[in-house]
């Protein structure tokens, strides 16, 4: 069991204390007694359940010994009586308990002491990360709440660790999102802070000398300068508020909701090293106050823009002191663009242009991390961390790791990590609409733009005592950096996002039922042959219906995915039964087609069974209603005859499926098949006007919207073309699907198998066609199907010049299942058809 050692407040394992009391139960009384007592000392640091647990484990074992047989019975000879044992210690029974009683009671004395505020139910373990520029900064830390923290009020105390009393202040109250303290630095780097239930106003700590820097301040509604200076003569501050520490006396946004009807603050220090007389001014887009000392300096009251004073122009010089001098820097905005600048002119110090600079030599209170988060009646809780934030600066600040936009509203990538928690304690993310999903990461989808961005996450926490749960609100201050649809690493991220947004509904529940046209958008977009099958295996066996109403082309991809799956995962039963399932319920007749040549590919190149795949043909030909499925109806009876060695049948049914090709092209008939439904579609140009999303400029620019670059464009044959043309295609066929491998791009590919197939049935008895075909197949990780292609094409052929290398890449595609019985009879077969052959050697070692 995990305990927290009262003296450093770190959380450890206690496992020495307990290893030592129950060992010493094992010795004699009188020396367990002597061991009990030497480890007292060390058990009255431990939990009081730890400390419990060995006194209920020692009267345990005193009875065992006290009820133990005498020493004439069979025992062996160093089991003395409990008797004897009692005896030697001078000691009765009644005494043993009596003693365990003590100490149990002890141990619960010292669990009490080690609570340093006895009214407090909420204590939090801080570490300093960062000291303070200067004492009277203070050390910041921002508890979250959203239910976590005593209500209506949360008072809080800071302790060190040796339970002295450190100056405290509330510095922000915002229930929805967190508290802002602010402690006097500890000696040791470590503070309990503790938060006692009021159900009035905490009142103002009198004669604080501590103060925070610096803080950034915004609540919406009520727009005015004198309701953002009202936040600072509140106590708690701004109550309300969203607030977060900040690296520089300025913002051009509301870091923390909607860019219209705000008010802000920033409040700071600098901290000189002599005395200066320095000007000061506000740059502002509507009114702006600036205040050092308590003394107002600048004021732009009013509704105005920026223009009228860039240059500085409303401001003042102030002598000030060497030393420490609070800031206080007011700003409210109405509509339209917004910023609130602090800027100065300090002597010395000339800029280029000759205007005032950004004021950012901000000295900085210390930062406080948050370790451990604990409740008085034993439940615990931890923090919501932003990861890829650092522990200082903005640490407080939630920021968004991406966004991807291909619909109406973006969708953005939360990267969400729970603080510290002991190995016995369960983690759940709580979200949505009954959405939980367990585990130290979450990967969160939001959608929607930035400005309304306010969703709300729960964490909760389960140990042995029970559950406590925390809410924050997840904003993003900037713009994050836009996804590409082209990185491999950015598809396979939101691909686990979306993972994580299906496992968070409990089966047997609908995960996709309240999906918007955004997220579906972006979830086919991000779809990749042989790589989306997991989440697609719960999305269509729980969420079949909602994915029926989808486009029939999103719906033929997430199918077409599924399969390639399924077919890698050799789920055999359930590959045919999908294939069934979505043959029954499609009302396209191309894709019932689809689905009849689905699975005759799938007895012939899956399962390596010709004869059902043969009882299928029938019905392919009776279902053929256009002429290119019934070009395609003499393909797949070709390649069953084939299957089934009889190869002249196959090149007959071939050069059928040919023809009618090359017929169905110089008529421009119609086609009623669909070809190869691929993954991410080619996409228009960033240049092109982008349509506005909203009335007001969004910090999400849609300009940047993610876009697939159309790496290949295959070609398609020209109606009327003569047959030299497609003899020089078809020579050609093979170099350009080994180049589009050597780019990894896989749907590209397969397309490009699809058409060769189309429009040459009959090289698929040549030996570029079936090594070409595994060699993609391969690459998606398909080995079975590889090696069943190839299998066809070694077993039905007498000598041909790519022989070898089918051979070999077979022997491969075999080795990746393997199937070390088939590697060796082909390597045995190899020697015998090509002795001396350069891989002779390679197939020995092979073939043993």
């Amino acid at each position: 069991m995990n305990n927290l050692n009262t003296t450093t407040g770190r959380g450890v394992r206690n496992n020495r204390s307990a290893h030592h009391l129950s060992f010493a139960c094992n010795l004699p009384l009188w020396r367990a007694a002597v061991c009990y007592a030497g480890e007292l000392a060390r058990a009255l640091k431990t939990s009081c359940f730890l400390s419990c647990f060995c006194c209920f484990h020692f009267q345990k074992t005193m009875v065992k010994y006290a009820d133990a047989p005498t020493a004439k019975s069979s025992q062996k000879p160093h089991s003395t009586t409990g008797e004897n044992y009692c005896k030697m210690a001078g000691m009765k029974m009644r005494e043993l308990v009596a003693l365990s009683l003590a100490v149990c009671g002890l141990c619960f004395a010292a669990s009490a002491a080690d609570w340093h505020v006895p009214n407090a139910t909420v204590r939090v373990t801080v570490s300093v990360a960062h000291s303070p520029d200067d004492p009277q900064l203070g050390v910041f830390v921002k508890v979250p709440d959203g239910g976590l923290l005593p209500a209506p009020w949360a008072v809080p105390q800071a302790v060190d660790d040796e339970g002295k009393s450190l100056e405290t202040i509330l510095v922000g109250y915002n229930q929805k999102d967190g508290v802002g303290v602010l402690f006097e630095p500890p000696k040791n780097d470590r503070a309990f802070l503790y938060f006692t239930p009021s159900q009035r106003t905490p009142a103002k700590p009198a004669n604080a000398k501590i103060f925070p820097s610096l803080i950034l301040y915004t609540k919406n509604g009520r727009p005015g300068l004198d309701n953002a200076k009202a936040m600072s003569t509140q106590y708690p501050p701004a109550q309300g508020a969203f607030f977060a520490s900040w690296d520089w006396a300025g913002s051009m946004v509301n870091p923390f909701g909607p860019d219209d009807n705000y008010n802000l603050w920033f409040v700071g220090a600098i901290l000189l090293e002599k005395p200066e007389k320095i000007y000061f001014a506000t740059v502002s887009d509507e009114g702006s106050e600036f205040a050092i000392d308590g003394k107002k300096v600048a004021a732009w009251p009013g509704k105005h823009t920026r223009d009228g004073g860039a240059k500085g122009q409303h401001g003042d010089h102030v002598q000030l002191s060497k030393g420490l001098h609070r800031i206080d820097y007011y700003q409210f905005e109405l509509t339209g663009k917004q910023e609130a600048q602090l800027v100065w002119k300090r002597p010395g110090v000339e800029t280029k242009s000759g205007l005032p600079e950004l004021v950012d030599s901000i000295a900085k209170s210390g930062v406080g991390d948050i370790e451990r988060i604990e409740m008085k009646d034993g439940r615990a809780c931890t923090t919501i961390n932003i990861a890829g934030l650092g522990k200082s600066g903005f640490a407080s600040v939630p920021q968004a790791a991406s966004y991807f936009w291909f619909g109406d509203q973006p969708i953005t990538l939360f990267k969400l990590t729970a603080g510290p928690f002991q190995r016995d304690e369960k983690i759940f993310w709580e979200f949505g609409k009954g959405k939980r999903l367990q585990g130290h990461e979450f990967a969160c989808l939001v959608p929607g733009q930035h400005d309304p961005m306010a969703y709300p996450i729960t964490l909760a926490l389960e140990n042995a005592k029970g559950t406590a749960k925390t809410t924050r609100l997840l904003q993003s201050p900037w713009t994050p950096n836009a996804a590409s649809i082209d990185n491999p690493d950015d598809r396979l991220e939101y691909r686990k996002a979306f993972y994580d947004l299906v496992r968070a509904v409990p089966a047997p529940n609908d995960p996709c039922a309240d999906w918007s046209n955004d997220f579906w958008g972006l979830f086919c977009e991000l779809l990749e042959p042989y790589k989306s099958g997991t989440i697609l295996t719960d999305l269509f066996t729980r969420g079949f219906g909602t994915i029926q109403k989808r486009p029939d082309k999103e719906r033929w991809m997430m199918q077409d995915r599924l399969i390639e799956f399924l077919r890698v995962a050799r789920k055999d039963k359930e590959l045919l039964e999908w294939i069934a399932t979505f043959e029954k319920a499609e009302h396209n007749n191309a894709r019932k087609f689809h689905w009849k040549e689905e699975r005759i590919a799938t007895y012939l190149f899956d399962l390596n069974t010709p004869e059902p795949a043969k009882r299928e043909i029938s019905s392919l030909k009776d279902n053929a209603a256009s002429p290119d499925q019934q070009q395609y109806a003499e393909l797949r009876a070709g390649d069953v005859a084939y299957a089934m060695g009889d190869l002249e049948a196959a090149l007959k049914h071939y050069k059928d499926a040919e023809d009618r090709y090359r017929s169905r092209n110089k008529t421009g008939m119609a086609g009623g098949r669909l070809s190869y439904v691929g993954g991410r579609k080619a996409r228009a140009s960033t240049n092109d006007v982008p349509k506005k999303a909203s009335s007001k400029e969004s910090r999400y620019p849609q300009a940047e919207k993610n876009t697939a670059s159309a790496k290949f464009k295959l070609p398609t044959a020209p109606k009327g073309e003569e047959w030299k043309i497609y003899t020089v295609r078809n020579s050609s066929r093979y170099a350009t699907i080994s180049s589009l491998l050597e780019q990894n791009a896989l749907p590209e590919a397969l397309q490009e198998m699809a058409n060769w197939e189309s429009e040459s049935p009959t090289s698929k008895l040549e030996g570029e066609y079936p090594i070409a075909a595994a060699r993609v197949y391969q690459k998606a990780k398909d080995f079975r199907r590889a090696a069943n292609i190839l299998d066809l094409y070694t077993r039905n052929t007498g000598m041909s010049a790519q022989l070898p290398d089918a051979i070999k890449l077979e022997i491969e595609c075999l080795g990746e299942l393997n199937d070390t019985e088939r590697q060796r009879k082909l390597a045995k077969d190899f020697l015998k058809r090509f002795p001396g052959h350069p891989f002779e050697e390679e197939m020995k070692g092979i073939a043993q």
